[in-house]
Formats: structure tokens, C-alpha cells, sequence
């Protein structure tokens, strides 16, 4: 069986000279993003990296970070990406939970601390042209000291059924689940999805990805296997006008996007209309679409398809909405994929059959992930065993309801966690970050609708007595200090007191 990046080497071999890259407007061929590729594994070789190793990937997106990703693939090693806003601590947790020996990275601040906490043999940094510290060596430099011997050692012969990556959740815990895939599911989720969306060697994927998640992978890899392009951008749009002038210039086909990305582009003007020929289809998950948002594209840009799509990290693509019933079941995720079973079940693990009764899904595919990297326990308690008629379901933790026909709309999470664009947001964890405050007497965040976004935090806060000048301004910075970014609350609300139960503890009720 071939293995996923065997897909990309035959393309590079197909079509050398095609764009496979363009980041920020910069292309990288094909042939020089395989040499690039060919060169770190040998390199990584070269410093002890053996099959199962894991290499730690903490990089704003680059040639030389996707480079090296398949650098990876290419010597059986495992993939373990961290997203690069993560703070310290965050990435500390995932370099010393993988046991990752070498750490790719395009920072060199506090190197030596760094590789000594987390017990690292080499930090290799992209683009470094100044002094680095000891601990840490330019990838560039270090390249040029292969030598030809180092160049011709024979790759190692993978087994396909060991893990390629570990992809990690997003984060709705201090300490997120790592999510292990190998080959075959790399494969057939690729396979799958490009499937339904028509890819072909002539498409053009926009993204604004890293390879932080499994989104964000098969965003950049997906038009790497199918031969196409994969055009990125690093920062964020902050208008319609942002994306759409970067699908003009490179002749975007394909939008895979974030649904915030999506609403932007619900106050284009009419006039692209006549200046997007190419783009044939966007493609939105995360979280649900809004009806009048899929409406306003749907006048703006009358001849592109839209894709409404729900997957997790455990099972990329769990199903979609095809652009011809999106008019008529606008707030619907579609059907599950070919070859993907979806049970809902109620609280006992009984299938619910009748339509419109809500209970959690539980999913099974070939995709499915192999486990929660050293979460055995976790492991355990995701899986439903031997049912339905397979070796295994995961339990998706989602509350669904399926219509008459057949369509799936999603509720809402089975836990108290929710979505910020497609970060997990804890309100416990931000509560005991506010907590921590010496102004602050009691809190209870609570979620808000917010267009763009989803939903996003609200901290309700009573204030100690004599602490009564506290301002909103001062909790903010208290939780920027603290806090990634999707956890600081957009809002501040004082109180004289939270409403409580009957047993008289603090409740959220009436406060959302």
C-alpha cells in the first residue's frame, strides 16, 4: 500500500515545475519542495531520528515547516505540531508529552531552557541567519553539512500501520488529547473528502492554515496528494476584500475556510462577481452557517458552490451538505461521508430511530483515529466496542438530531465546553484565572452568541467590597497574562450577586 506522502513525491515527479506552494504570494515548485523535504530527513537521520521517533513542529506556516513535515513522514518518524500562539506552558506540555527529541521551531528565545525542560537532543531553527544560542542550530546551516554519504543512506522501510502524527485537540483542558493517526487513515480521510468536494490536479486551494491540526494539515497536504496547489496565507483577513483579492491573484478554485472567514465574505460587494471566474466551491466547518450569511453569498457569487461540513480531530469529516440542498436545509451538516456510519443514541447507547429526537453521535469509519496518544483510560472511555454492527464507534461527545430525510443538525456539546471559532473554551478554566484576581470575590462565565466567532466568554463577576474601582480593563490584561487568546472573555459584567440553586450553589442559569 502506498504511504500518504508517496501521493506528493509522484506529483513532484509528474509535474516538477508546478506551484505546490504559494505563501504570502511566495511559490515554492514542486521539485524544490521535494529536495527541500529530501534534505531535512536526511538531516534528521543524520542526528539519530528513527522510525516512531516523535519531532515537535512549532513554526508560524512556511516552505520550510510543510518541508519538513514530510521530512518527517519520509523516515517513519511522528509528526507532533504545536499551534504557535501556544504559550510556554502549553508547548512545554506537548514536547514533554510526546517525548519529542528534536523540536523544528522558527524561535530561538530561551532555547537552553527549553530543550532542558523538555529533554530535547536538538532545536533546529528555520530561517535563522544570526548567532543562536548552544542549544539551538539553523536548519539552514546545519543542511550544508551533509555530505554525500549522508545523502545516499537508504530511507527506512515504514510500516504503514504505525502512527504518521499526532494531532493535537484544541485545547479545552490545560492539557489537550493527542489525537494518532497513521497511513491508511491519512489516506482514506484525504480520499474521502476530496471525493465529494471534485478535486483535480487543476484546483487552487486557499486556506489561511497551520499545521497545528488535522484541519489545518489536510487544508495543505489535500492539494499536495491530488497534485493542485495550496495557497496559504499567514495572517488573518480582516475583510471580504482580503480574501477575495488573494483568490483574483492566484486563481483560487477552492476556499477552505473557518466559518468567521465565511462571514466576512457575506459583505462582499457584487461587483466580484465578474472578477472571480475561477473559484468554483467554498468549503465551511467548525460550527454551524448562518442562513442569511449562506444567502448573501449565495446573490454574490451565484455560480459557487457551498459546502456546509462537520468533522472533529478524531474523525476528520464526519459528514456534508451538498451545495444543491443548501437552500433548503440551510442549518443542516448533511449526510454522513460514504462509508462512514453515524448512530445517535439516548442516554442507555440505544439507537434512536425516530427523526427529530436529540442524543449524542456516535461515528465509525476507516478514519477513525487509532487512540489518544499515551490516554489509554481516555482511550477506553471514547470507544463503544463491538456495536451497530462494528468493531468500534467513537463517542463524538455531540448532541445531534436527525430529520425525516435523513439530515443530520448539530445541538450542541454533551459537556459545558463550547466553540470559539474552532477553539475549545473552558469556562472553568477562566473562572479559576479570574479567580485568582484579588479583586474578585465570585465569578460564573457563561457563552454569548457572537456572529463571527460562534460564541465567545462572558465573565459575570462580583467584586470584593473594598475592591469596587476594579475596571474592566484591569480583569482583561489579568486574563491576556494568563490565558491563550481564545479564553479571554470579550465581556465583563459586574454584579452584586450570581443567582444560586436551591442547594445554594452558584448557577449560570439566567446569565446566558
Amino acid at each position: 500500500m502506498p504511504l500518504f506522502h508517496h501521493f506528493f513525491e509522484n506529483n513532484a515527479c509528474r509535474t516538477p515545475g508546478k506551484s505546490a506552494l504559494v505563501i504570502d504570494g511566495v511559490h515554492t515548485r514542486y521539485d524544490a519542495l521535494e529536495k527541500r523535504a529530501t534534505l531535512i530527513a536526511a538531516l534528521l537521520i543524520k542526528y539519530g531520528v528513527k522510525r516512531g521517533d516523535r519531532v515537535a513542529l512549532y513554526s508560524r506556516i512556511s516552505a520550510d515547516l510543510i518541508a519538513a513535515f514530510l521530512g518527517v513522514l519520509k523516515i517513519g518518524a511522528i509528526t507532533a505540531a504545536t499551534h504557535p500562539t501556544y504559550n510556554r506552558s502549553k508547548l512545554l506540555y506537548q514536547l514533554e508529552h510526546t517525548d519529542a527529541r528534536v523540536l523544528l521551531t522558527d524561535r530561538y528565545e530561551d532555547s537552553g531552557a527549553l530543550a532542558s525542560a523538555a529533554n530535547l537532543d536538538t532545536i533546529l531553527v528555520f530561517g535563522a541567519s544570526q548567532i543562536l544560542p548552544a542549544d539551538a542550530s539553523s536548519l539552514e546551516r546545519a543542511l550544508e553539512t551533509l555530505t554525500p554519504e549522508d545523502l545516499e543512506q537508504p530511507l527506512p522501510i515504514i510500516n504503514e500501520r504505525l502512527p504518521t502524527s499526532i494531532f493535537y485537540t484544541s485545547g479545552s483542558t490545560f492539557n489537550p488529547k493527542g489525537v494518532v493517526v497513521n497511513h491508511p487513515i491519512m489516506i482514506a480521510a484525504a480520499t474521502s473528502v476530496i471525493d465529494y468536494l471534485g478535486n483535480t490536479a487543476n484546483d487552487v486551494i486557499l486556506s489561511y492554515s497551520t499545521l497545528a491540526s488535522d484541519y489545518g494539515v489536510y487544508n495543505i497536504m489535500m492539494p499536495l496528494f491530488f497534485g493542485g496547489t495550496a495557497v496559504i496565507e499567514s495572517q488573518p483577513a480582516h475583510c471580504a476584500d482580503d480574501v477575495l483579492e488573494v483568490i483574483r491573484r492566484e486563481q483560487v478554485t477552492g476556499l477552505h475556510v473557518f466559518p468567521p472567514v465565511f462571514f466576512l465574505l457575506a459583505s462582499m460587494g457584487e461587483h466580484w462577481q465578474r472578477q472571480l471566474p475561477s473559484l468554483r466551491y467554498i468549503s465551511s466547518s467548525g460550527q454551524p452557517l448562518y442562513p442569511r450569511h449562506i444567502q448573501q453569498i449565495r446573490q454574490a457569487l451565484p455560480n459557487v458552490d457551498i459546502f456546509s461540513n462537520y468533522g472533529l480531530t478524531e474523525c476528520k469529516r464526519v459528514s456534508y451538505l451538498p451545495p444543491a440542498d443548501i437552500a433548503r436545509y440551510p442549518g443542516s451538516v448533511g449526510k454522513p461521508l460514504k462509508g462512514l456510519y453515524a448512530v445517535i443514541v439516548n442516554e442507555h447507547d440505544e439507537p434512536i430511530t425516530q427523526p427529530e429526537v436529540v442524543g449524542e453521535l456516535l461515528v465509525s469509519s476507516d478514519y477513525l483515529m487509532l487512540e489518544y496518544w499515551k490516554m489509554p483510560e481516555e482511550t477506553d472511555k471514547a470507544f463503544k466496542y463491538d456495536c451497530f454492527g462494528r468493531d468500534r464507534y467513537y463517542r463524538t461527545g455531540d448532541f445531534f438530531r436527525r430529520d425525516a430525510q435523513g439530515y443530520l443538525y448539530y445541538v450542541c456539546r454533551k459537556d459545558d465546553l463550547f466553540a470559539r471559532n474552532l477553539w475549545k473554551v473552558n469556562p472553568q478554566e477562566i473562572e479559576q484565572c479570574l479567580a485568582s484576581h484579588p479583586s474578585v470575590a465570585q465569578v460564573v462565565v457563561v457563552p454569548v452568541a457572537d456572529e463571527s466567532a460562534g460564541f465567545v466568554p462572558k465573565a459575570c463577576v462580583v467584586l470584593e467590597a473594598d475592591c469596587q474601582d476594579t475596571t474592566e480593563q484591569m480583569l482583561l490584561e489579568h486574563c491576556q497574562a494568563s490565558l491563550d487568546w481564545h479564553m479571554v472573555p470579550t465581556q465583563y459584567v459586574f454584579m452584586d450577586a450570581l443567582p444560586k440553586t436551591d442547594s445554594g450553589k452558584i448557577t449560570a442559569n439566567g446569565l446566558i
